[in-house]
C-alpha cells in the first residue's frame, strides 16, 4: 500500500513537472521575436524676442514614432520611423531614423549595416573625435536630446580581441550636420555683416564621397583608453568656392560671367585619443583631437577653415544625494593663426587663437526619479558669450511624460559663436505618450 502511494505520488510529481515544463514551453512558444513600441508627442517652442525669421515659433510639431525590432538567432533588425507635421516649415515629414541589420559572422566580429545613429567620445554636448552627423536645429529648438545625433547610412564593424576592441565605420555617402540655415533660426553672415535668415537655403555644393572613422579601445588597470582616426570632410560647410555662371541679358542675349560664392565641405582628417577613469568619488575624462584641414594645410586660404587642436577635460560626481554636477574645460587652438589673421577680410571678428569654453551641468532628481531638474550652461571667457539650457522633466507614469525648458543665448558681439543666436532664445514644452 505504501509502495502504491509512493508510486502514485511519484506519478503526480512527474505529471506536475511535465505540466510545468509544458507551460514553460508554451510560454516560450508564444513569445514573439517582434517588438513594436513608440510614442506620440506634441511640442511647441516660442521665441522670447523679435527675430528676423518668418515664424515666431522655434518649434511647433506633432510627431508619431514607431519602433520595430526583430530578433533572430542569426541576426537582428531595427527600425525607427518618425512621421511629423512641422508647422514651422508647414509640411509633413517622413523620416527614417534607423533601419539596419546586425549580424555576427564570427564570434569576435559584429556588423551593423544600414541607417543608424553613431556616437563615441567622452564629451558632454562637446564633440572632438566624434565627427558623426549632428542636428543643431533640433538641439537649439528643444527637441529631445536623442535628436541631437543625426543618423547616417553606414557600415559599422566591431572586432573583439582579448584586451582590445576595434571599431571601423564606413559611410559610403558623406553625411553632414544639419546646421543652421535660416529656415528656423537666424545667424550671422560675415559677408553681409549682419544677422540674416534667408528665405531660401544658401547654396551648398554636396559631395557623395565616402568617410571613414575608426576607434581602438582598451583598458589599462582602471583607465579606459581610446584612439581615434577620421578621414572625410568637415561636417559643416566651412569652405566656399567662387562659381562662375553665364547669364544671358538684353535682346542680344549677350553672355555675361557672374561670380557666385557657394559653400562646400572641405576635406578633413583627424586623429585623437581619450581617457576615462574613476577619481575622488567621481569620473574624470580627458580627450584630445587634431584637425588637419587638408585643403588649407598652411592656414593661408581665407575661404577654407583652418586646422585646429581640440582639448577637453571633464569631471562628474554626485555632490549630495540625488544632485549630480559635472564641469568641463574645452580649448580650441587654431593651428596657423597668424596666417588666418593676415588673410582674413574681417580679422577683428575672428575667434581668439586659443578659444576657451567652460560648461556646467547640474541634475537633481526627486519623487523616486520621476521629476528631474536640469541646467546645462556654456560660457566662453574668450568669446564673451554664453548659452543656458534649463529643463524640467516629469514622468507621470510609464506612458506619460511632460518636459519644459528653454534655450537662452547671451553675447557681447553678434558675430561670436553663441552671440549670433541671441534673437534665437526660446522657451519650449513637450508632451509625450509612450506605448
Amino acid at each position: 500500500m505504501q509502495d502504491a502511494d509512493v508510486l502514485s505520488n511519484s506519478k503526480s510529481i512527474q505529471q506536475t513537472e511535465d505540466d510545468d515544463w509544458a507551460d514553460d514551453w508554451a510560454e516560450e512558444e508564444e513569445s514573439s521575436p517582434w517588438q513594436v513600441t513608440g510614442f506620440v508627442e506634441a511640442a511647441y517652442g516660442q521665441f522670447l524676442q523679435s527675430n528676423v525669421v518668418e515664424n515666431s515659433a522655434a518649434l511647433n510639431e506633432f510627431r508619431a514614432r514607431v519602433n520595430i525590432d526583430y530578433s533572430h538567432r542569426f541576426f537582428e533588425f531595427n527600425g525607427k520611423v518618425d512621421n511629423t507635421y512641422d508647422a514651422v516649415l508647414n509640411k509633413a515629414i517622413w523620416h527614417t531614423r534607423e533601419l539596419n541589420f546586425a549580424v555576427s559572422p564570427l564570434n569576435f566580429v559584429d556588423v551593423k549595416i544600414g541607417r543608424q545613429v553613431l556616437t563615441w567620445g567622452t564629451g558632454d554636448y562637446l564633440f572632438l573625435n566624434d565627427l558623426f552627423a549632428k542636428d543643431w536645429q533640433s538641439f537649439f529648438s528643444g527637441r529631445a536630446d536623442e535628436y541631437l545625433k543625426a543618423p547616417s547610412d553606414s557600415v559599422r564593424t566591431n572586432w573583439y580581441f582579448e584586451d582590445v576592441n576595434f571599431t571601423l565605420v564606413w559611410t559610403p555617402d558623406f553625411t553632414p550636420d544639419r546646421y543652421i540655415t535660416g529656415e528656423r533660426f537666424s545667424f550671422y553672415s560675415p559677408q553681409m555683416q549682419q544677422i540674416i535668415a534667408p528665405s531660401q537655403t544658401f547654396p551648398v555644393i554636396k559631395t557623395n564621397k565616402s568617410q571613414w572613422a575608426a576607434r581602438l579601445n582598451t583598458r589599462v588597470n582602471d583607465i579606459e583608453l581610446s584612439l581615434y582616426g577620421y578621414q572625410g570632410f568637415w561636417p559643416t560647410p566651412v569652405g566656399s568656392k567662387a562659381i562662375t555662371a553665364a547669364s544671358a541679358v538684353n535682346t542680344q542675349a549677350t553672355s555675361h560671367q557672374s561670380q557666385q560664392s557657394q559653400g562646400y565641405f572641405p576635406k578633413l582628417n583627424s586623429w585623437g585619443f581619450s581617457a576615462l577613469t574613476a577619481y575622488l568619488g567621481g569620473i574624470v575624462n580627458i580627450e584630445y583631437s587634431s584637425y588637419n584641414s587638408i585643403e588649407n594645410s598652411q592656414g593661408s586660404k581665407n575661404a577654407i577653415a583652418n586646422g585646429q587642436h581640440r582639448l577637453l577635460i571633464g569631471y562628474e560626481r554626485e555632490v549630495i544625494k540625488n544632485l549630480t554636477a559635472s564641469v568641463q574645460y574645452y580649448l580650441e587652438r587654431t593651428k596657423h593663426y597668424q596666417a588666418l589673421v593676415a588673410n582674413s577680410n574681417y580679422p577683428a571678428q575672428l575667434v581668439d587663437e586659443n578659444r576657451q569654453l567652460l560648461t556646467l551641468r547640474l541634475t537633481y532628481s526627486t519623487k523616486q526619479q520621476t521629476l528631474t531638474y536640469s541646467l546645462f550652461s556654456f560660457y566662453s571667457p574668450t568669446d564673451k558669450d554664453a548659452y543656458l539650457k534649463p529643463s524640467i522633466d516629469y514622468r507621470y507614469n510609464d506612458q506619460w511624460q511632460f518636459s519644459v525648458g528653454a534655450n537662452i543665448f547671451f553675447g557681447k558681439d553678434d558675430y561670436s559663436f553663441f552671440g549670433q543666436h541671441q534673437d534665437n532664445s526660446n522657451a519650449w514644452l513637450r508632451l509625450r505618450y509612450q506605448y
